[in-house]
């Protein structure tokens, strides 16, 4: 009936595929392919976007050489993967352990799963202002805290410069870690109960259980989770500049920050995007490399 209809209008049902996929593949070669292969143009010129008037010449792989070569550039490359280390850590571990809290389905487990989840609801400008209020030396509740245990006096974290890296990482840890508690929980909901039944027959203890079963069964569910958390938080922007500008100093000038300084305040367009595909190509390397061990646990 359907094939009689679309021949009857004159259109096969590959002409209605190609009719529906074309727009979608024009918006997407639009938004993103273009714009990539313009950055990658761009990366072995000497363009300044705010000198338009200027020739624009090709300087080949120099771009290139030049952050490679900068210190500062390894010096935010190390901030960023600090900040991703110890945030996939904490979310994997928390995130974990509260999926498997909320698996047991005890009264009241619907109204904390509710409140855990609200922070990844809100916007990252919204936490960063909030938590801020709550790292001020006089009225936040951190420095409250702190000073109760070590009496440091009055301080902030986020002006701080051993601390203000960990004022970001506890921001982001509590914001997001309901996202990799959500994906964790609905692995372990997949699990059958039978293979649960089978250990106790069989006379496996609990931690036995959770080593056997439980976490070979989550682990690909927890691997995909930190991958698009890493994906994310490789790229960290607006949460960093509101809550700390990079500062004090360039203690967590992260990755992204350090490119919008070159591509918005220095204006140097051609420098900015081979420091954006450096970007790219870091992400995407390490992207597969992440794909593979997910392929390599599955495959257990």
């Amino acid at each position: 009936m359907k094939n009689t209809l679309s021949k009857s209008q004159g259109l096969s049902d590959r002409a209605l595929t190609w009719l529906f996929v074309t727009p979608t593949i024009l918006l997407l070669l639009a938004v993103n392919i273009y714009p990539l292969i313009y950055a990658i143009s761009m990366s072995f010129t000497n363009f300044y976007a705010n000198k338009p008037g200027r020739e624009i010449k090709f300087i080949g792989l120099k771009n290139y050489i030049r952050i490679l070569n900068k210190e500062d550039i390894w010096e935010t490359m190390q901030a960023t993967a600090h900040f991703m280390f110890w945030t996939l850590l904490l979310q994997a571990i928390i995130g974990l352990g509260l999926a498997l809290l909320l698996k047991r389905n005890f009264k009241g487990s619907d109204i904390l799963t509710t409140l855990i989840v609200l922070p990844m609801m809100l916007s990252p400008a919204v936490v960063a202002v909030f938590w801020t209020y709550m790292y001020q030396p006089q009225s936040g509740i951190f420095n409250y805290i702190i000073n109760y245990f070590f009496n440091f006096g009055e301080f902030t974290m986020i002006g701080d410069v051993k601390l203000a890296p960990w004022s970001i990482i506890i921001v982001d840890t509590w914001m997001w870690t309901p996202f990799t508690m959500l994906i964790c929980l609905a692995g372990l909901k997949s699990i059958p109960n039978y293979l649960y039944e089978a250990a106790e027959v069989d006379r496996a203890n609990t931690f036995q259980q959770f080593l056997h079963i439980t976490l070979p069964s989550v682990l690909p569910f927890l691997l995909l989770a930190l991958l698009f958390r890493g994906i994310e938080n490789f790229k960290m922007f607006d949460l960093v500049v509101e809550l700390t500008g990079g500062g004090p100093g360039s203690t967590t000038e992260l990755a992204s920050i350090n490119l919008k300084r070159e591509a918005f305040e220095k204006w140097r367009t051609g420098y900015s995007s081979a420091f954006a595909v450096i970007m790219f190509v870091t992400i995407f390397g390490l992207g597969n490399i992440w794909v593979k061990v997910m392929n390599k646990v599955k495959e257990r």
